[in-house]
């Protein structure tokens, strides 16, 4: 049983080849100040998120675990309003300093472009005949 705001298993990615599908195939990009999103359509009726901290990029372990936190929480809540993307998000160096509010704000900002972007790119892609 799946609940509206849940995340369950199929809303992860779970596998190095599901990160590898993202990351060769990545059609859409968001850059923000302190993250960066890569998605492509997936093959699956709903969409998945996938998460890459770096320690280069965040050094201390509780902050990992706070970006990573950040971004799940924030998926959850917009999972409903996104199309169906396999979806990637790394932060950017210095995340560490910026507080959650700012960080709920600008991720806030990336899911409603990734989903203009998905919006005009399914416009643009034509649909595959059978």
């Amino acid at each position: 049983m799946t609940t509206l705001y849940g995340f369950g298993t199929e809303l992860r990615l779970r596998c190095a080849a599901d990160y590898k599908g993202v990351f060769d195939g990545a059609l859409l990009k968001v850059h923000q100040p302190h993250f960066l999103f890569l998605a492509k359509p997936s093959e699956l009726p709903n969409s998945r998120l996938g998460l890459v901290v770096a320690k280069k990029k965040v050094r201390r372990a509780h902050e990992r675990n706070r970006v990573k936190r950040l971004a799940r929480e924030s998926f959850r809540l917009h999972q409903q309003q996104l199309s169906d993307l396999d979806i990637v998000v790394m932060p950017k160096a210095g995340i560490d300093t910026v507080p959650n509010a700012e960080l709920h704000q600008q991720l806030q900002f990336a899911w409603q472009k990734l989903n203009r972007l998905a919006k005009k790119h399914t416009k643009i892609a034509p649909s595959p005949q059978k």
